[in-house]
């Protein structure tokens, strides 16, 4: 079978297809005919080196995935065979024609969620959910969304306007701002435009970036708001960023934090039906960028390096577009 491999950590060029075993299932396990990969930030950092999701060469990307069961191992229900489901790879390997993977992190599936929308909503709905729900978002809570146009925080801005919140989404360009209020955002906040008219006074501000410029967004905080981290695509934040609460002591600000890292696979699967739910209510909308079969995995992640995408970038393992 074919995979993708990181032999060094680089560029792009630096993944290569290879072939690898047939995967067999050892006990509790299964393999999977992978039909669809999300790709995204994760992607990108554990390929540069500049993640804890690979801490040196030699490995395959992917971590988030949808297909088929097409063994089951000993100890494995024979119900999961032939069944469609989503998983969630914390250690990666979703970048291949087929996978083993424990059973315990199997997610079924339901009818009506197509393999495509399970990973183009996947990692970034289920952080932007838990994320979210975090936070005392009701009617006309105004929120800012920093850096909606990325994965994270588009579906931040879908999950903020379900709540009732008036969002404000930072975006980069007016395509994008556009592409944002069909989304939910009441309105956008340009911010290649600078300074002059951004807004302040949020009860919520919700940051996918972080990086150099997390300080000065403390100010656009208003009275007893609440400031949550959810990503960090900027990098990160200059090390005294916390005088700037200091600052904002009297305000009484209160800051929050939530990684899909600290939910149990249980918890993630209670999660994953809900968000499914909510796809096949209409509720929350996958937004797809593109499909490329696994053979363009190069060009794929040149397109998450420009940031170009605007959605999920989806790989098929079997060639189809």
């Amino acid at each position: 079978m074919k995979r993708v491999w990181v032999n060094d950590f680089g560029p792009p060029e630096a993944l290569r297809i290879v072939d690898a075993p047939e995967p067999r299932p050892g006990p509790g396990n299964v393999v999977i005919a992978i039909e669809t990969v999300g790709l995204g930030y994760a992607d990108v950092a554990a390929r540069r080196g500049e993640s804890y999701l690979a801490s040196s060469p030699g490995f395959v990307p992917g971590y988030e995935i949808a297909g088929t069961v097409i063994k089951v191992g000993d100890d494995v229900d024979d119900a999961w065979r032939d069944r469609r489901v989503f998983a969630v790879l914390r250690k990666g390997g979703g970048c291949a024609e087929r996978l083993e993977l424990p059973a315990e992190e199997l997610i079924a599936l339901p009818d009506g969620i197509s393999c495509e929308d399970a990973v183009a909503a996947g990692l970034n709905a289920l952080v932007a959910q838990g994320a979210i729900a975090r936070l005392p978002i009701t009617g006309g809570t105004r929120v800012l969304v920093r850096g909606a146009g990325g994965g994270i925080g588009l579906m931040c801005v879908q999950y903020a306007a379900l709540c009732g919140g008036t969002v404000v989404a930072s975006a980069s360009s007016k395509d994008r701002g556009d592409r944002l209020l069909t989304l939910g955002a009441a309105s956008i906040w340009n911010r290649l435009d600078g300074d002059l008219d951004a807004p302040t006074g949020f009860d919520v501000i919700v940051d996918t970036i972080v990086g150099p410029d997390l300080p000065g967004f403390f100010d656009r905080l208003g009275t007893n708001g609440h400031y949550l981290f959810c990503g960090g695509v900027g990098g990160l934040p200059p090390a005294d960023y916390g005088m700037k609460l200091i600052e904002h002591f009297h305000g009484s600000p209160t800051l929050h934090a939530f990684s899909l890292n600290s939910a149990t696979p249980e918890h993630v699967a209670a999660e994953a039906a809900i968000l499914f739910d909510h796809i096949a209510a209409g509720r929350i909308s996958p937004v797809i960028d593109s499909v490329l079969p696994m053979a363009d995995i190069v060009a794929a992640h040149r397109k998450l390096d420009k940031g170009q995408a605007f959605g999920k970038v989806i790989l098929r393992p079997d060639g189809t577009p």
